[in-house]
């Protein structure tokens, strides 16, 4: 692993999680890695190199540093340019390998018009009916937003505790940037497994996928 991370990534962890994806039968092609930072978690889960590990934040101005991110190389290799709607595109339009779960370690909250991790879970849902390695707090505004929340839901398997003991039991809450003291009261992150369901209210666009099918008609067409 490469330099520091937002989540708390502990040998433990990383080994938890590749210790559920085999047992689940999920090959790492088709695990990919949303807001990924410098890729710590990526590449040291094995993932593929500028392929299944992304960030856009890395490659722009960060307008601030933390003990984290202040030595962070910002075009890191291994971790693609691209935002986490953008690398669900690609996979849909790609289409060879289909993503079966994205991780979202930390997801940065949204702003006032717009959250990343809310586009990119509905397009997942649309294109690859995929599930969501989410870690973090629920519902706290530290993370996503309140639209993301309300559109997802647990989804880990009933009377499985496969998901419990190798990556939630392994993940360390005691330690590591949202256990510090620069918060107010530490939060309460730990890793969740999460899929995408549509509200079912009338207007909202949750339940309109045209936009994201045009997106990926149109990456089609720019790789021709």
């Amino acid at each position: 692993m490469t330099g520091q991370s937002y989540v708390n990534l502990t040998s433990g962890f990383i080994e938890g999680l590749r210790s559920y994806l085999k047992n689940k039968e999920i090959p790492l092609k088709q695990v990919v890695e949303v807001f990924a930072g410098n890729g710590a978690l990526g590449l040291g889960l094995g993932l593929e190199w500028n392929r299944n590990i992304s960030d856009s934040l890395l490659f722009a101005d960060y307008g601030y540093e933390d003990e984290v991110n202040r030595n962070w190389e910002r075009k890191p290799v291994g971790v693609v340019k691209e935002t986490a709607y953008e690398t669900a595109i690609r996979f849909g339009a790609v289409g060879d390998i289909p993503p079966r779960l994205f991780i979202m370690g930390a997801p940065p909250p949204a702003n006032s018009y717009y959250c990343p991790s809310y586009d990119a879970a509905k397009a997942l849902h649309y294109l690859f009916n995929a599930k969501i390695l989410f870690i973090g707090e629920l519902s706290s505004s530290a993370f996503a937003s309140p639209k993301f929340f309300t559109h997802v839901e647990k989804a880990e398997d009933d009377g499985d505790e496969t998901f419990q003991r190798l990556v939630v039991n392994q993940y360390d809450n005691n330690d590591g940037y949202f256990a510090s003291n620069r918060f107010r009261q530490p939060l309460h992150v730990r890793p969740y497994l999460l899929k995408f369901v549509p509200c079912g209210e009338e207007n909202c666009d949750c339940l309109d996928s045209s936009q994201i099918n045009k997106d990926v008609d149109r990456y089609k067409i720019k790789q021709l």
